[in-house]
């Protein structure tokens, strides 16, 4: 991760620099600006993940820089440096999205205590956003495997919602409402199809999905029971050792 501070205070830059511990922190590269467009260039020459800019610059000053970046590189996190602890200020943080602001002179601790804050939902994004890729690739899979075999609309339908849903609380009647057909009929079909219930294949899909998220070592195993639908991390345990005939953990060892 990069950061990047903008402050046109150039012994302001200099001393958080010098007495942030960075060994702390994970970033890669500190950049520097002293105005509006030096920090525009910055964006337009390198990546930047988080902004740390102070609020009162001549010229244009931060609200108007975190309003663009806002706009052209929303995924950068931003946090306010100020002179003023004004309600306006705060107001307008929540406004644009910004994690809070910090107040001048700065406490080394608060800022390293932001810092972290902005890595730990910067990490949290990149993980919901390696999840919904595995989603997508994993009802491209499904509905190809559907379509191949030549079921019916309504089969289509119901199997490719439970895959796009599997971190929601399913059951048979609210699947049937999805694809407009009685619960008993649905279920009818779906046995005659498939050889098993819709539960039970609902719950093969999940635990085929977690055996997937396993494979990737950054992914803890609660974040996985949630994101496969279990709010229960002992009962995720017991059903996918019933599946698989191992515990999620030595699944994981043995790949």
């Amino acid at each position: 991760m990069n950061l990047l501070i903008v402050d046109d205070e150039i012994l302001a830059i200099q001393g958080l620099v010098d007495d942030i511990p960075w060994q702390e922190l994970h970033f890669d590269e500190i950049y520097t600006a002293g105005s509006y467009a030096q920090a525009v260039k910055i964006f337009r020459e390198h990546t930047v993940d988080v902004l740390l800019c102070d609020i009162e610059m001549p010229m244009l000053g931060g609200m108007e820089l975190v309003s663009w970046v806002k706009e052209n590189y929303p995924a950068t996190e931003c946090i306010f440096l100020t002179c003023h602890d004004e309600f306006a200020f705060a107001r307008e943080a929540v406004r644009l999205q910004c994690l809070g602001y910090i107040l001048k002179p700065v406490d080394t601790d608060e800022v390293v205590e932001y810092l972290k804050k902005a890595e730990e939902k910067i990490g949290l994004d990149v993980e919901n956003q390696r999840y919904k890729d595995y989603g997508k690739r994993y009802l491209k899979h499904l509905t190809e495997d559907v379509r191949g075999a030549g079921n019916g609309e309504i089969l289509t339908k119901t199997e490719n919602y439970i895959c796009s849903n599997l971190q929601e609380d399913l059951s048979l009647e609210e699947l049937a409402a999805q694809v407009g057909v009685s619960a008993t009929h649905l279920g009818r079909l779906f046995k005659k199809k498939n050889g098993c219930t819709i539960m039970d294949y609902v719950i093969q899909k999940r635990l085929e999905l977690a055996k997937e998220l396993l494979k990737d070592p950054e992914l803890s195993v609660s974040a996985i029971a949630f994101k496969t639908g279990y709010n229960n991390y002992s009962y995720f345990t017991k059903s996918f050792k019933k599946f698989t005939g191992m515990t999620p953990r030595e699944y994981r060892r043995n790949l």
